[in-house]
């Protein structure tokens, strides 16, 4: 069920209509937006009083697969078809690069449908809003788009909290309705980032030059061997600007840092990137929660460290059964929050 303002409901319901579809996409890492349009010229229109008049683009265009919903969260059977911007007028759409560095990934989305001959009232549609999903790319400069809705979010989010052993909370995450850009969540780490970015510069890069890099500065820094393992590097320029990718290793003696999974491109000498520490999700131990809270870390650490476990040579033995009450408890931890 939806709400359709009465002029827009009006005119579709003439014989005749100027009806088209829009696509808004963003905001992008970049804090831009990019609209598309079936229309076969631009359409200026304002799709919210925040994001103000944009011009929805004919040339890249888009068409939409046809439109399927179901009531059991299922991801909607809908696909948005782009070209890709040619030389020059990358604004007009997403190139190659952006979709190997991430740029669109969760990014949100929304189709509405409006009288294209009467924009000035500012009515419009809701056809479908989400995140974006999967990218791909095919021959001839197509861009496809998963269009994923709200209900399938939802159904990736559960409400529901279950009983773990590390901790559930997204590092970094804060209270619902913080607001600023960061992460929210019902039940969140509470604990400020804004403080552990460190900026750098790439001066020298590894064999594997997707993998290692290294940095002069962070040369026998004030950072202990492996401070920023879990850490995560966040490429600011160069061809893997927008890239986040997870920390291996640090070795502070000589400033490199390997990554835990290969870059898009090469990384090259003088890309700049910053990087930070990165919770293990453990209550003791490095990098764990006790490490960036001190006396309070039980009212931050979402996860039952307690549970007790099964030996594991017993649980690799068929018929073996873990007793009632039976497991080990090698540490005593402090109470967590229910």
């Amino acid at each position: 069920m939806k709400t359709i303002e009465a002029t827009l409901l009006g005119h579709k319901a003439q014989p005749s209509t100027t009806l088209t579809d829009l696509l808004l996409v963003g905001p992008l890492p970049d804090a831009t937006y990019r609209g598309f349009t079936l229309l076969d010229k631009d359409v200026v229109f304002t799709p919210s009083v925040p994001i103000g008049a944009t011009t929805f683009k004919a040339r890249t265009g888009f068409e939409m697969s046809e439109f399927q919903q179901a009531n059991d969260l299922s991801v909607d059977n809908a696909e948005a078809n782009t070209l890709a911007p040619v030389a020059g007028f990358e604004a007009e759409g997403f190139t190659q690069a952006q979709i190997d560095a991430g740029a669109l990934d969760k990014v949100r989305f929304v189709v509405l449908r409006v009288n294209y001959n009467d924009l000035a009232t500012g009515h419009s549609e809701v056809i479908a809003a989400g995140t974006i999903g999967e990218q791909r790319t095919k021959l001839g400069g197509l861009t496809v788009l998963e269009l994923r809705s709200l209900a399938q979010l939802l159904k990736q989010q559960s409400i529901v909290e279950l009983d773990s052993l590390t901790c559930r909370a997204i590092f970094g995450s804060q209270p619902i309705g913080t607001g600023g850009g960061v992460v929210e969540q019902r039940f969140p780490c509470g604990y400020d980032l804004s403080s552990e970015w460190v900026d750098g510069t790439v001066t020298d890069v590894g064999g594997e030059t997707d993998r290692q890099f290294g940095d002069d500065d962070l040369v026998g820094s004030s950072f202990d061997e492996n401070y920023f393992a879990p850490g995560l590097v966040e490429f600011l320029t160069g061809d893997n600007a927008g890239q986040q990718v997870e920390v291996d290793t640090y070795d502070y003696e000589s400033g490199v840092v390997e990554l835990r999974f290969p870059t898009v491109s090469p990384m090259q000498v003088g890309d700049t990137y910053r990087i930070r520490r990165q919770c293990s999700k453990n209550a003791s131990g490095h990098n764990s929660c006790r490490t960036f809270f001190d006396t309070d870390w039980n009212l931050h650490f979402r996860g039952e460290p307690a549970i007790p476990v099964g030996q594991s040579d017993n649980l690799t033995t068929p018929g073996a059964q873990l007793s009632s009450g039976g497991g080990s408890v090698g540490s005593t931890f402090e109470s967590s929050p229910a």
